[in-house]
């Protein structure tokens, strides 16, 4: 835990926040840095991260440095009146072993309190007009029902390729679904009149039939923007259910190897199965350098069952959800 004592130091103007990880985690530390902002509301914040949109106009930062180019960010800010926080909750002993969420980990690991924040991010008016018009235009000015799905994440393919698809979902943690899955899934919500928006990296193969929200082609924040418009989302551990948090977004999370618990929100319908004795693994774990005595990563010898959904079962999970909202 961080001596936060040194933090309330007069002296003390400026705290650096380091942000790493993929963007999923980058959102999840938006509600860590509204507790810091809460707790030292006379210091400064700055943040140094991989993906600076999602914290452009957040009032509780002063500002924001790309790990690619943090211009002059050295020079201005690592000095003696400021203090460097950086944590990796994903190998702090209660996240790994004793269930917890990874905010409530990450905001214990720095000496202060979650309160029950959740991730936030703040759009601007024109933003949300360009978000809306987008909709309304795929929808039909709302004659169709718009929903957004992701079915795979993590680690980028080198390129669109099989063999890349391949090399990169298995250095991963379990937790994408199969294409043929994902292909059965959306045509069943566009025969239920749906327009489904995939989002995705344009390296990942493509969904027939859908809306193509790909990374890196439409900004982060572009797509987050939509979210506000969708009627709901079905979607795996990654990026999408940790968006949706920041409009209230309803949807169907899908679990494998990852834990809803350490990762989820009770408010939405987290599909899980329990295929093996040993439940969301997190296997393999980069973090704790998960391979084999012959230097190969470690593979599921379940053939990764824990993700063996159906499309139906998907669906009609979304459509239970949808009948109590």
């Amino acid at each position: 835990m961080i001596d936060m004592t040194r933090i309330r130091e007069t002296k003390i103007k400026n705290i650096i926040f380091v942000a790493e990880g993929g963007v999923g985690k980058v959102i999840c530390s938006t509600a860590v840095i509204k507790r810091l902002a809460e707790e030292f509301p006379e210091k400064k914040i700055i943040v140094l991260t991989g993906y600076p949109d999602i914290f452009l106009y957040n009032p509780n930062v002063y500002k924001v440095f790309n790990f690619g180019n943090p211009l002059y960010f050295y020079d201005d800010y690592v000095n003696s009146e400021s203090f460097v926080i950086k944590v990796e909750p994903y190998t702090d002993y209660e996240y790994m072993f004793n269930v917890e969420h990874i905010i409530d980990t990450w905001c214990k690991m720095i000496g202060i309190e979650r309160k029950g924040a959740m991730p936030e991010i703040f759009f601007l008016d024109n933003e949300m007009e360009a978000a809306k018009a987008y909709v309304d235009k795929i929808t039909q000015q709302g004659k169709k029902k718009f929903i957004v799905m992701q079915w795979i994440g993590g680690i980028i393919p080198q390129n669109k390729d099989e063999m890349a698809l391949i090399d990169a979902v298995s250095r991963m943690h379990r937790r994408s679904l199969s294409k043929s899955v994902a292909q059965k899934l959306a045509n069943k919500l566009v025969s239920r009149d749906y327009v489904v928006g995939v989002i995705q990296h344009e390296n990942f193969p493509d969904i027939q039939g859908t809306e193509r929200l790909f990374f890196p082609n439409t900004p982060v924040r572009g797509i987050i923007a939509l979210l506000k418009f969708a009627e709901g989302f079905i979607g795996i551990d990654s990026f999408l259910h940790h968006a949706a948090t920041v409009f209230g977004l309803k949807g169907v999370v899908i679990w494998g190897g990852t834990n809803p618990k350490k990762l989820g929100y009770e408010y939405q319908r987290n599909l899980t199965k329990q295929a093996c004795k040993t439940p969301f693994c997190h296997r393999p774990d980069s973090y704790v350098f998960d391979s084999t005595s012959i230097g190969s990563i470690w593979n599921c010898p379940f053939n990764t069952k824990c993700l063996d959904y159906d499309a139906d079962d998907i669906v009609s999970a979304y459509e239970e959800l949808e009948k109590k909202a």
